[in-house]
């Protein structure tokens, strides 16, 4: 797995990529409806978003070698969720994966799974989110 500088934009991508991920499909009112936020919001243009999850893809087919392709492996994702360390980051970070995610109108278990897992491992709550979603419309 690449490593990108703490709070980066584009740590920030690849959480949100891992989000979009996670149901192991990409919908495409996933980028449709939000495209304008969700680059802005980690500070990318789009071209620079889509290296980061182009990247993010080739990087677990590398690790994965022949053997079965576990998206939601909690090792490798703590280690992408350590490269985000502020909490304004943190927030901004996961409130964007959530908007995008939410897009097609279903989170599906392996998206809630993933949520939860994020949001213990950077003591955030349902508040923290709520807050930054409101400010975001």
């Amino acid at each position: 797995m690449r490593n990108y500088p703490a709070n980066s934009p584009e740590a920030m991508a690849r959480v949100v990529s891992m989000c979009i991920m996670a149901d192991s499909d990409i919908d495409a009112s996933e980028f449709a409806e939000l495209q304008p936020a969700l680059y802005e919001a980690v500070g990318l243009n789009q071209t620079e978003f889509m290296r980061v999850l182009a990247h993010y893809l080739e990087d677990i087919v590398a690790e994965s070698g022949s053997e079965r392709i576990n998206l939601l492996q909690p090792e490798r994702i703590n280690i992408m969720l350590g490269e985000i360390t502020g909490r304004s980051e943190r927030i901004n970070t996961l409130a964007t994966a959530l908007r995008i995610c939410k897009s097609d109108n279903a989170l599906n278990n392996a998206e809630l799974a993933l949520f939860r897992h994020i949001m213990q491992q950077w003591q955030l709550d349902l508040t923290d989110l709520e807050i930054e979603v409101s400010l975001a419309k």
